[in-house]
């Protein structure tokens, strides 16, 4: 643990020094019709009127030098930021960091707060803690509560490899902030078992602010430090076509069960297929008055679930298309949805917003290509084309071609060809106004596909896909290139060096049932956390399945990791070098 003073003494060594540059423009210098005009901007952006907010202060505002011009720059950034437009964003806070006005200590600080908040509404957390770190040193002691609690929010939100990338940076202060994450992180211990380390961290370092001002989330836990669970149910279907599923989940739960270093609840199994309804199976569950029902995992069960009337707390383990909000009842499940939206997040990090979908026909492929399409909708990315295909040589080559629009690069060559009555002698290349590939597909699929866009002169286009992609290990025959520059989400527990499920036999020809295994280790962390995500909303766990946050529907979501291959191996793809430079050259 870190003393006092090396805190205080590292804390001078990282201070930012102030610019020793700056020339004040004087007030006077705004005219009443530009003020007025910025102000009409500032409404604007609060009523959330992005697109004119930007309009009016490029056309208005931020092309005439004046004392507001830096003040525009950074609310234009915003507005950007919220039409989700990185590339922009980055630009207008790159042309406000140029400006003399930036020199000022008191605008730096400004420019790191808008950058901070930026970084965090496109999900790069590592980048924003740095920030917030810097910010930390920089800002007035009577602003520094609320970029303490953003600080700590950011850093809840980074993966387990985030983390220890950022503890290599050997910076006393920030690693006190990660150690007590690390606390929160320890999946063997109880809540009682986390608040008496971070007692004893705040005895160690009364002069850290976290130790001066803890996280809102010890203060909670202090609440129900009190709730030691003693009996969990179990409804699970464990015989018929859902028993291989329903033992990894089991065998899953009991590896953080018998992690726990204190007395353990009593755990009752009910199989459900013992019942001729699920109404009489949770009826049973109820008989045993249990502190929380774990299940049940068929999706029509779920649904029956939610019309019961539920005296206990029920963690389901599957989700509905459309889910209502039922008292005492959560869900918390494998979807692919949460995927999606970390892969969209991770390419708009660097500006990248049109997106193809290539999918197989197979029905979950395509059902999942509707769910890319959707989330697309939502987070404002440009589908270009969404093809699916028939897995022969032929069905691959039409569908990249259509993806790519080399189709239209043939036709161009032959109708050139009949006005000239001349061979052209040409090569059709792949269309330039795309970002990315979203493909739904196995792995097997992909190392098909992947050559094809390169064929096409494609291969600085990624492709990105859910977890799904990675079924099992690589097969030994696979080309290490067939199946590189695809990014993919993974769960923490199938990730190298992991070992939270060590204890568990792996199986290399199904990572599907790994990530059952990780699910059921986490129902175990969430029968015994979930009141933490209901007295605190911003509540954010690091488990086995990633990082879990809880919404207002009561459904558990999940932040995976993002990997790639690398000759054969798996590899976290925590860099930017997969999206083209041109697309992120103002950043």
């Amino acid at each position: 643990m870190e003393q006092p003073q090396q805190v205080v003494q590292q804390a001078t060594q990282e201070r930012t020094p102030p610019p020793s540059i700056y020339h004040p423009q004087k007030t006077s210098d705004v005219s009443k019709a530009l003020s007025d005009t910025y102000l009409s901007a500032k409404k604007l952006y609060e009523q959330g009127r992005y697109q004119e907010t930007i309009d009016i202060l490029e056309s208005k505002v931020i092309n005439k030098t004046s004392s507001i011009q830096f003040e525009a720059h950074l609310l234009a950034a915003l507005s950007a930021s919220n039409l989700d437009n990185a590339t922009d964003s980055f630009r207008f806070l790159q042309q406000a960091d140029r400006l003399i006005a930036a020199r000022h200590p008191d605008n730096q600080n400004k420019l790191n707060e808008t950058k901070a908040t930026i970084l965090e509404h496109f999900g790069n957390w590592l980048e924003a803690v740095n920030l917030r770190m810097d910010l930390a040193y920089n800002l007035p002691l009577d602003e520094g509560n609320n970029n303490q609690t953003k600080l700590w929010l950011a850093i809840q939100n980074l993966t387990q490899n985030e983390i220890d990338e950022l503890f290599q940076q050997q910076r006393p202060l920030l690693n006190g902030w990660l150690n007590i994450s690390g606390i929160l992180r320890n999946q063997s211990l109880s809540i009682e078992q986390q608040l008496v380390m971070f007692h004893d961290w705040q005895a160690e370092n009364p002069s850290h602010p976290a130790a001066l001002s803890p996280p809102q989330d010890f203060q909670i836990m202090s609440s129900v430090e009190k709730m030691t669970l003693t009996n969990i149910v179990l409804m699970l279907p464990m015989s018929g076509k859902l028993e291989r599923a329903s033992q990894a989940i089991v065998d899953g739960f009991f590896v953080n069960y018998y992690n726990q270093k204190e007395t353990r609840p009593k755990i009752t199994i009910i199989n459900v297929d013992n019942y001729s309804n699920i109404a009489d199976a949770v009826a049973a569950a109820n008989e045993q008055q249990p502190d929380v029902i774990i299940g049940p995992l068929q999706k029509n069960n779920v649904a029956q679930v939610g019309r019961l009337h539920l005296p206990y707390p029920v963690i389901a383990l599957n989700q509905l298309d459309i889910n209502q909000h039922t008292k005492n009842l959560y869900h918390f499940s494998l979807n692919a949805e949460d995927e999606i939206y970390e892969l969209i997040a991770f390419a708009k990090q660097e500006g990248a917003t049109k997106a193809a979908i290539l999918s197989t026909q197979d029905t979950w492929a395509l059902k999942q290509s509707d769910e890319f399409r959707a989330a697309a909708t939502e987070e404002n990315v440009i589908i270009t084309s969404n093809q699916s295909y028939a897995n022969t040589p032929k069905g691959r080559q039409d569908a990249i071609q259509k993806l790519l629009l080399i189709n239209e690069s043939h036709a161009r060559k032959k109708l050139v060809e009949q006005w000239t009555g001349t061979k052209v002698d040409s090569i059709a290349r792949s269309r330039e106004d795309l970002d990315y590939v979203y493909y739904v597909g196995k792995l097997n699929d992909a190392k098909q596909i992947r050559p094809l866009l390169d064929f096409y002169f494609a291969n600085k286009i990624p492709m990105l896909s859910s977890s799904t992609l990675n079924d099992s290990e690589p097969d030994k025959s696979i080309n290490p290139s067939d199946i590189e520059r695809i990014l993919f989400t993974e769960v923490p527990a199938l990730t190298p060096n992991n070992t939270s499920l060590a204890a568990l036999p792996k199986n290399q020809n199904s990572n599907i049932l790994r990530r059952l295994q990780a699910l059921g280790a986490d129902a175990y962390l969430l029968a015994n956390k979930y009141p933490l995500f209901t007295l605190l909303p911003s509540t954010k766990i690091a488990a086995n399945t990633g990082i879990i946050t809880m919404d207002e529907n009561g459904i558990f979501h999940k932040r995976p990791e993002i990997m790639t291959y690398r000759k054969g191996h798996l590899v976290y793809a925590n860099n930017h070098q997969y999206f083209p430079e041109e697309e992120n050259a103002e950043k």
